[in-house]
C-alpha cells in the first residue's frame, strides 16, 4: 500500500536533518506559514496580529529552546534553509499550540471558545489490553486546513533510538514512537500561567529521543515549559499521564486505562485552567465517553477497538471524531486531522489521515 502522507527519511547532523525536511516539503511549509498568519489575523479582535508580531511572540522562547535542545534549534535552521524561509517562520510554525493561547477571550481573541475543541488521547496499560501489550493513541483535532500539511518523519539517529514521528510540514514533531519501545501522544490545555519557555514539539522530540521511559517523562515534567499540555507516555512496561501547566505538573492514575481531553482533571491542576476558554461541555463528554469505553472493554482492548473509539460521534460534531459545523470553512472548522494508534512494545503505529469515520488506518513499523 502507498503511504497516505509523505514519509521523509532524516539522518546526519541536526542541520542536515532539517535541510532534508525543508527541501522535501518546501511547498507545503511555505503555504502552511502563510496560512497560520492569515488565520491568526482573522481570529483575533484586539491584538495586533501580523507576521512580525507573531514572530516577536515566538522569539521570546528562543533562549529557552537553545538551552533545552540546541540540536533542534539547528534542525529548525535547516528546515528554514531548505524551505527558503526566514528562521522566524519555522519557529512560528513550531509554536502553533503555544500560539493557540493568544486566542483565549481573556487575551483578546475573537475566536470564541464555543468554536474550538480539541484532541482526545487514550492510554491502555498491558493488563487492560487483550494481548497484554500496552497501547496508546489519540485523535488530533485542529482547524481542517492543517490536514493538508501532514507528514511522517523517519529519523535515524546514531547516538539515540530511531524515531517515527507524526508531524506537520516544518514542525519537528507532534507525537510518535521510538525503537526503545516508547510512545507518546498529547492533548492541549490552555493554562493561566503560560509564559516564555520550551515549546511542545521540542519536548516531544526530546522525549522520543530517550532510551528510558523515565527520561522521556522527565523531558515533559521537568522542562521550563511555555504552556499547558497533557502528555501520555507508554513504554517498557510503564504508562504515564502527565497534566502540565507552564509551572506545575500532576501525574494521573492510568493503571486501569485512561482517556484525556482538553480540561484539567487533577486536583492540583484545576487552578490553572483558563477562565472562559471552555464554554461548552464537549471536552467533558469526550473524556467520559472514552473512559467508559476503556473501562467496559478492560482486559480485552485491541487496536481495532481503539480505532472504533476514534470514530465515536457522541455529541457530534464536538465529538471524539470531530467535525466542523456545516457553515464553517477550513480555517475555522475544528476537525480530526488525523488519528493514531500505537503499540510501543511491538514497534508500530497506525495512522488515519482525516476523519476516522470515513478513512482507514495505515501501519508503519519503526
Amino acid at each position: 500500500m502507498s503511504s497516505p502522507i509523505p514519509v521523509i527519511a532524516l539522518g546526519g547532523a541536526p542541520f542536515e536533518k532539517g535541510l532534508a525536511h525543508g527541501r522535501a516539503l518546501r511547498a507545503q511549509i511555505r503555504d502552511f506559514s502563510a496560512s497560520v498568519v492569515a488565520v491568526h489575523q482573522e481570529n483575533n479582535a484586539f491584538l495586533k496580529v501580523d507576521r512580525s508580531s507573531l514572530h516577536a511572540f515566538c522569539l521570546r522562547n528562543l533562549g529557552f529552546l537553545q538551552r533545552f535542545s540546541p540540536q533542534l534549534v539547528e534542525e529548525m535552521k535547516g528546515i528554514a534553509k531548505g524551505a527558503g524561509l526566514p528562521f522566524e517562520d519555522i519557529l512560528m510554525l513550531n509554536s502553533f499550540l503555544e500560539l493557540e493561547d493568544l486566542r483565549a477571550p481573556s487575551l483578546g481573541g475573537k475566536a470564541l471558545p464555543d468554536a474550538l475543541w480539541g484532541c482526545t488521547s487514550f492510554n491502555v496499560p498491558g493488563p487492560a489490553a487483550a494481548s497484554g501489550r500496552p497501547l496508546i493513541g489519540q485523535t488530533y483535532d485542529m482547524e481542517k486546513y492543517y490536514e493538508k500539511y501532514l507528514a511522517l518523519l523517519r529519523i535515524d539517529d546514531p547516538e539515540g533510538p530511531s524515531q517515527l514521528i507524526v508531524t506537520l510540514a516544518g514542525i519537528v514533531g507532534l507525537n510518535g514512537i521510538n525503537s526503545e519501545g516508547i510512545g507518546a501522544v498529547i492533548n492541549k490545555i490552555v493554562a493561566t500561567d503560560a509564559r516564555p519557555g520550551v515549546i511542545y514539539p521540542f519536548i516531544m522530540r526530546e522525549a522520543l529521543a530517550s532510551r528510558r521511559i523515565g527520561d522521556a517523562l522527565g523531558k515533559a515534567i521537568f522542562s521550563s515549559r511555555a504552556s499547558g499540555l497533557n502528555y501520555q507516555f507508554s513504554g517498557q512496561g510503564i504508562t504515564f499521564c502527565a497534566e502540565t501547566s507552564a509551572t506545575r505538573y500532576e501525574l494521573l492514575d492510568c493503571t486501569g486505562g485512561l482517556a484525556h481531553t482538553n480540561h484539567y482533571v487533577g486536583r492540583e491542576m484545576r487552578q490553572f485552567e483558563t477562565p472562559n476558554w471552555l464554554s461548552h461541555g464537549g471536552s467533558m463528554v469526550r473524556k467520559q465517553k472514552a473512559d467508559l469505553f476503556l473501562a467496559r472493554h478492560s482486559g480485552k482492548i485491541t487496536p481495532e477497538l481503539l480505532k472504533e473509539l476514534t470514530c465515536d460521534h457522541t455529541n457530534y460534531p464536538r465529538s471524539i471524531c470531530a467535525h466542523g459545523f456545516p457553515d464553517e470553512g477550513e480555517n475555522t472548522a475544528f476537525h480530526t486531522i488525523f488519528a493514531v494508534v500505537i503499540s510501543p512494545e511491538q514497534g508500530w503505529l497506525e495512522i488515519c489521515t482525516g476523519s476516522p469515520c470515513k478513512n482507514g488506518y495505515h501501519r508503519f513499523l519503526i
